[in-house]
C-alpha cells in the first residue's frame, strides 16, 4: 500500500505538472508565436523599396526634363502686357540743351587797359552791378588838356552833350530792368498761384476723406459736421480757399500791370533819346574842341562797365592790364530759359505753336519742368550730304525743322543741361487699352489672345473678345469685352496658336515702355547721347 500510495502521489504530481502546462498553453493560445526575423529578408525588402523609389524619382526627373526641354525650346518667350489703364495721349520726343532766353555780350570799344574785373565765371550778378573798369589814366590826361584849352561855354556844352548821351544809356538800362522785373513778378506770382491751387485741391480731398470717415460712425448730419477731424479739415480748406483768391489776384495784377510797366519804361527811354537828339540839333555848331571834350567825357563814363542783365557770368574774355579786343564777358539770364530742338520731317505737321511740353533729365530725377512751343520754323535744316565714305545708315537721316520751347516752370534746370523734351500733340486721355498690335479680327468680331497660367511656368493661349474704341499712337481703347484687369495680353498674336502652350517673356511688365503713348523719338542719337 505504501508503494501504491507513493505511485498514486507521483502520478498526481505528474498530472498537476501537466495540467499547469496545459493551462498555460491554453491561456496563450490566442497569441501569435514570435518569429525570429531573418536579416536576409529585411535586406530584400529594403532593396525593393529603394527600387520603387528610384523608379518614381526617375519618372519625375524625366517629366521635369521634358517640361524644361519644351520651355527651353520656346526661347525667351512671348511678349505680353497686362490689361489696364494706359495713356492714349500722343507725343513727339526730342532732346535739347537748356539755354538762356537773354544773353548779354558786354563789349567795350575803349582802347585802354582793363583796370579791374570784379567778377569770376559762375558769379551771379544783378542788372546795374559794376563788373569791370577800364584804366582812365590816359583819358583823364586828355580831359585835363582839353579843358585847359576850352572856354567855359565850350566846357558847359560838352557836359550837356555828354549828359544827354548818358541819360539815353541810363534810360535803356532802366527800361531793361523794369521789364525784367515785371517778367520776374509774373513768374513768381504765377508759381505762387499754382501752388495755392494745388494746395486747395489737396485740402479739399482731405476734407472729403474726413467727412467720409465721420459718416461711418455718425448717426446724423450734425454729428458729421461737428466731428473734430471734419472741423479741422474744413478750417484748413477755408484757409486754402482764401489763399487761392489772394494768389489769383496777385497773379492777375502782375499780368495786367506788365503792359503798363513796359510802356512806361519804353516811354522814358524814348524821351531820353529825343532829348539827346534835340541837344545835338540845337548845338550843331559845336566847336571841334567841344566835340572832342564831350567824346572824352563819354569815354570816362563808359570806363565803368555795368551789367544790364540779372544772371550768371558764363565767360570772361578780357584780361587785367591789357586793352580789350572788343568782348569783355558774357552774362546769361539763368532764370528765363528755353530749349531749341530739331523736329524731324516726319513729325513736323504734328507740332504746332502753343503745344504744352514736359521736360526731364535722363539721369537726374529731381530735374523737371514745363514749357510751351513758341516757335516752329517752316523751312528745314538739311541733313548732312551722304558721301561714299558715309555709312549707309546716314542716308536715312531726316531733315529737321528748328523749334523753340520756352520753359515756363522748372525745378533744378541749369544752363547747358541736356533735357528730354516731350511735346504733347494730342489731348490727355488715360483709359483701358491694349497695344494695337494685339488686336485681331475675324467673322465673329475683334479679339485678343491672353496668356493663361497652367503651371510650371507655362501658359495656355486663350481667345477673348473685345470692343475697340479710339486709337492712339500705340494703344487702342477697349470699351468692353471679356478682358479683366491684369490679363496678360499677348502683344504679337501672330507668334502664337490659339489653345497652344507658351512661355511668356520674363521681361514683360504691367506697362511697357510705351506707357505714356508711343511717342516718336526724333533724335537719332538720343540713346547714345544720353
Amino acid at each position: 500500500m505504501e508503494n501504491g500510495f507513493d505511485q498514486t502521489t507521483a502520478q498526481g504530481d505528474n498530472k498537476s505538472a501537466w495540467d499547469d502546462k496545459y493551462r498555460n498553453n491554453m491561456g496563450n493560445k490566442n497569441k501569435k508565436p514570435k518569429r525570429k526575423r531573418s536579416k536576409k529578408g529585411l535586406i530584400i525588402v529594403l532593396i525593393i523599396v529603394a527600387a520603387v523609389g528610384g523608379l518614381i524619382a526617375y519618372g519625375v526627373s524625366k517629366a521635369k526634363s521634358a517640361v524644361k526641354a519644351v520651355t527651353d525650346a520656346m526661347g525667351d518667350g512671348v511678349l505680353v502686357e497686362e490689361f489696364g489703364k494706359k495713356d492714349l495721349s500722343a507725343y513727339v520726343d526730342v532732346t535739347g540743351v537748356a539755354e538762356s532766353q537773354k544773353t548779354e555780350k558786354i563789349i567795350s570799344t575803349l582802347q585802354y587797359p582793363v583796370k579791374e574785373i570784379r567778377v569770376e565765371v559762375g558769379d551771379r550778378v544783378k542788372a546795374g552791378d559794376v563788373v569791370c573798369t577800364i584804366d582812365t589814366t590816359e583819358i583823364d590826361k586828355q580831359i585835363k588838356d582839353l579843358e585847359a584849352q576850352a572856354s567855359d561855354s565850350e566846357r558847359l556844352k560838352a557836359k550837356q552833350l555828354e549828359m544827354a548821351n548818358h541819360n539815353v544809356n541810363s534810360a535803356a538800362s532802366n527800361r531793361d530792368r523794369a521789364i525784367s522785373g515785371a517778367n520776374r513778378n509774373i513768374d513768381e506770382t504765377k508759381k505762387d498761384f499754382e501752388n495755392a491751387d494745388a494746395d486747395y485741391y489737396k485740402k479739399l480731398e482731405e476734407y472729403n476723406q474726413a467727412v467720409a470717415e465721420a459718416e461711418k460712425i455718425a448717426t446724423n448730419t450734425d454729428a458729421v459736421h461737428s466731428n473734430p477731424a471734419v472741423v479741422a479739415a474744413k478750417s484748413a480748406l477755408d484757409a486754402a480757399n482764401e489763399a487761392w483768391y489772394v494768389k489769383e489776384a496777385a497773379y492777375k495784377q502782375a499780368t495786367n500791370s506788365y503792359d503798363d510797366t513796359a510802356a512806361s519804361a519804353e516811354q522814358s527811354y524814348q524821351s531820353a533819346v529825343d532829348s539827346a537828339e534835340l541837344e545835338s540839333i540845337n548845338n550843331s555848331s559845336y566847336s571841334t574842341l567841344t566835340t572832342q571834350l564831350a567824346s572824352y567825357y563819354k569815354m570816362k563814363n563808359d570806363s565803368v562797365i555795368l551789367s544790364k542783365t540779372t544772371g550768371v557770368v558764363t565767360s570772361i574774355d578780357a584780361t587785367v592790364g591789357l586793352a580789350p579786343t572788343g568782348m569783355i564777358m558774357t552774362i546769361q539770364d539763368d532764370k528765363n530759359l528755353e530749349v531749341n530742338v530739331g523736329i524731324k520731317e516726319r513729325d513736323i505737321f504734328s507740332v504746332k505753336k502753343g503745344m504744352e511740353v514736359e521736360l526731364s533729365n535722363s539721369t537726374l530725377a529731381n530735374v523737371s519742368g514745363k514749357g510751351t512751343v513758341t516757335k516752329v520754323d517752316t523751312f528745314a535744316t538739311e541733313a548732312p550730304a551722304v558721301t561714299t565714305q558715309t555709312m549707309q545708315a546716314a542716308a536715312a537721316q531726316d531733315n529737321t525743322f528748328n523749334a523753340k520751347i520756352t520753359i515756363t516752370d522748372n525745378t533744378d534746370i541749369l544752363l547747358g543741361m541736356k533735357l528730354k523734351v516731350r511735346i504733347a500733340t494730342g489731348e490727355e486721355l488715360r483709359t483701358d487699352a491694349v497695344p494695337y498690335t494685339a488686336i485681331l479680327s475675324d467673322a465673329e468680331g475683334d479679339y485678343v489672345y491672353v496668356a493663361q497660367e497652367i503651371g510650371n511656368g507655362m501658359y495656355s493661349v486663350v481667345r477673348k473678345s473685345v470692343e475697340k474704341g479710339m486709337s492712339g499712337d500705340y494703344y487702342t481703347e477697349i470699351k468692353s469685352g471679356d478682358l479683366v484687369a491684369g490679363d496678360k495680353v499677348i502683344c504679337y498674336p501672330s507668334t502664337v496658336t490659339e489653345n497652344g502652350m507658351i512661355k511668356i517673356n520674363e521681361n514683360s511688365n504691367s506697362e511697357s515702355s510705351n506707357t505714356k503713348g508711343k511717342g516718336t523719338d526724333t533724335d537719332a542719337n538720343k540713346n547714345s547721347e544720353e
